[in-house]
């Protein structure tokens, strides 16, 4: 997807917001915009 390895696990490697769609780190456990507690990995499959 990415031109590079490294870029790629910046972009894909986040968790994402149930409740505000924020970006999150992929080590946290609730939201830091809205402190919401579920949170989704972002997906990694390809869109076309």
């Amino acid at each position: 997807m990415a031109r590079f390895p490294e870029a790629e696990e910046r972009l894909l490697n986040v968790k994402i917001c149930m409740k505000c769609n924020a970006r999150n780190p992929i080590r946290a456990t609730k939201c830091r915009k809205c402190g919401y507690h579920r949170l989704r990995r972002k997906a990694k499959a390809t869109r076309a």
